[in-house]
């Protein structure tokens, strides 16, 4: 199943530090995406585009998951090499766009 599908997202940034937060439609969504969208799975998934290490917090109360990973955008948002100034609000697709079994 595709995160995405079950699910929205939300990017912001504090100096290299960026955060990802999926807030699933429902609860059984929640559910299903607490027990599956690891730390590991989303580390595996971020690393692919970017530095950084990934921390997991869910939210159980507001249905969300929120991932931030320091020094993710070194330097802050207007030193970072990555393209674009606001490539880190792209940044949360990398979740989105996760298929999980």
């Amino acid at each position: 199943m595709r995160v995405g599908s079950i699910s929205v997202g939300r990017s912001g940034d504090k100096g290299g530090t960026l955060d990802l937060t999926l807030v699933a439609l429902d609860e059984q969504g929640y559910h299903w995406l607490e027990s599956r969208l690891t730390e590991v799975e989303a580390q595996a998934a971020i690393s692919r585009v970017m530095p950084g290490v990934l921390r997991r917090y869910p939210v159980p109360g507001l249905r969300a998951l929120k991932f931030v990973i320091e020094d993710a955008l070194p330097g802050g948002v207007y030193a970072t090499l990555h393209a674009g100034l606001h490539w880190q609000k792209a940044a949360i697709w990398v979740l989105l766009d996760l298929e999980l079994d």
